[in-house]
């Protein structure tokens, strides 16, 4: 094989081991994102409870994040790759080449021609011979970026399967409600629901907080007749952890709910 094709190969492995580090380095990356960005998602929704606003926000948030960082770290670097990149990496690994890569890549590109290449790359061969590819991108760092990258995925994984709301906000963000999970982490329940009452009866509400307590429970009821909302502090169920308000002497159809701590139940009426 001639000195030429010699040096074009020698510079052509090292530009593909410079490609693989980058693709590992840009997935670990990548992969280490979704996992931050994820855990600030969840602690910034807990705040607001889950709410369907607040989820559609962090989606948003979190998928953008991930964009930024798959370009940035992945589509960009590898993209950049080419001879002349690996020929200075070359050149600054091993600084005995004084050069004659980096004049070899940008010769052989702009004059393929030029009787001056053959005996660049049979002086280069010399010192090539002593700066192995593999001393240039070394094979550890492809795969401490892939033990990182695979890292990251498992405890992204592990993150949505624990318990708690980081467990559930994780499945919530990437798959919709965790399996086996019906309602809200989150959640008021207000009994009676939906019911019939005979005109000026009295109706005792009652609401049970599910995952979650707050200082104070509120009842919101509007009436038929009337165009806003009226609120009352609920009290605490004698010798129980519930809630209760009597709405005394019901005149006419209401529709009511509850909310607390920024959860808030169905409307019942």
């Amino acid at each position: 094989m001639k000195p030429l094709d010699r040096l074009s190969e020698y510079l052509g492995a090292i530009e593909r081991r410079l490609r693989l580090i980058a693709l590992t380095r840009g997935i670990a990356v990548t992969v280490g994102c979704a996992l931050g960005l994820t855990i600030v998602a969840v602690l910034v929704i807990n705040q607001f409870a889950f709410s369907g606003g607040s989820v559609a926000g962090a989606r948003v948030f979190l998928f953008l994040g991930l964009a930024f960082a798959i370009a940035a770290a992945l589509i960009v670097p590898v993209i950049r790759l080419n001879r002349r990149s690996a020929a200075r990496r070359a050149e600054a690994r091993y600084p005995e080449f004084e050069e004659r890569l980096l004049t070899f890549s940008e010769r052989i590109e702009n004059n393929p021609d030029d009787p001056f290449l053959e005996l660049l790359a049979d002086d280069t061969l010399l010192v090539a011979q002593q700066a192995q590819p593999r001393s240039v991108a070394k094979s550890a760092w492809m795969y401490s970026f892939s033990s990182a990258a695979v890292a990251a995925a498992l405890a992204l994984i592990w993150l949505g399967s624990t318990p708690g709301y980081m467990g559930y906000g994780t499945s919530l963000l990437w798959a919709g409600l965790p399996k086996g999970v019906n309602q809200p982490f989150y959640s008021i329940r207000v009994d009676p629901g939906n019911r019939t009452v005979r005109k000026r009866s009295d109706q005792l509400i009652t609401a049970r907080l599910t995952g979650f307590t707050a200082p104070k429970v509120r009842f919101f009821a509007k009436y038929a007749s009337a165009s806003q909302w009226e609120q009352a502090e609920m009290g605490t169920e004698p010798g129980g952890t519930a809630y209760q308000f009597l709405i005394a002497g019901v005149p006419e159809n209401l529709e009511y709910y509850v909310e607390a701590g920024g959860v808030k139940s169905g409307t019942y009426k």
